[in-house]
Order: C-alpha cells, then sequence, then structure tokens
C-alpha cells in the first residue's frame, strides 16, 4: 500500500505546483498590454521619420491641423463643424514667426496658413480656409 499511496502524493505534488497561478483573466489582460506597447512603439517607429511627430492625427478616423495666423471668419475655427467633424486636433499659433521659430522643416512662408495632417505627415496645405474645408469634404480619413 506504502508503495502505490507515495507516488500518487509526489504526483499530486508535481501537478499542483506547476499550474498557472495568475488568474485567466489577468493572463488575458497581461497578454492584450504587451501587444498594445508593442502596437505604440511601431507606431512611434512610423512617426520618427516626420520631424514633428507632436503634430500628426492620432489615429486613422482624424486629421490634425496647424492653423498659423488669424483667419477671417466670424467662427472661430474650433467651432466650425465643417472642421471638427474630420479633425481632432487643432494648434492654432498666431504669428508666422512662431510657426517658423517651432517648426522649421514645414517651409511656411504665408499667413494665413492651414496645414492638415494624417498619421504620416502633410496631407494638404492651404492659404484659404474655404480650400480647406473643400479638400475635408472630399477626403474622408482612412
Amino acid at each position: 500500500m506504502k508503495r502505490f499511496v507515495l507516488p500518487c502524493v509526489l504526483g499530486l505534488t508535481l501537478l499542483v505546483g506547476c499550474q498557472n497561478t495568475e488568474p485567466k483573466e489577468k493572463v488575458e489582460t497581461k497578454q492584450s498590454s504587451e501587444k498594445n506597447q508593442q502596437k505604440a512603439a511601431t507606431n512611434k517607429e512610423n512617426n520618427t521619420t516626420f520631424p514633428y511627430p507632436n503634430l500628426l492625427a492620432e489615429n486613422e478616423q482624424s486629421y490634425s491641423l496647424l492653423v498659423i495666423g488669424e483667419h477671417d471668419e466670424d467662427i472661430p475655427i474650433e467651432k466650425n463643424t465643417k472642421i471638427t467633424e474630420k479633425v481632432n486636433d487643432i494648434l492654432s499659433l498666431p504669428e508666422l514667426e512662431m510657426a517658423q521659430k517651432a517648426y522649421p522643416d514645414l517651409n511656411i512662408k504665408t499667413e494665413p496658413a492651414y496645414i492638415l495632417f494624417d498619421q504620416a505627415g502633410v496631407i494638404h496645405q492651404s492659404k484659404d480656409l474655404e480650400e480647406l474645408t473643400t479638400f475635408l469634404g472630399k477626403n474622408s480619413p482612412k
């Protein structure tokens, strides 16, 4: 009887000791967070070629916009629904000189200027707000 009980006890001890102690939900959460970190790292690597990654759109379903100078519209650009439908982030700089110092690689020459970005870089540049809204009306984010 001792010959039979001792191997059974040792076998059960090994089985219990080798089990995964983390609950299933915790393992799944850990795996998904690792995937998100890898995805974020590859997005950062893709955006490193553009010198100003802070200007790029956060996702494929929207654009981001850099506005330089004052525009002649009664409605502020942040409240223009034609723009805000497709643009999530709007950065406004009041003077051309500020924009040229902050973003010299964009080679901005005139004021006002409207520069539209997707996740990779500049996709449209305009001096006229109406031209920008026309472009946004014809082109949807990916």
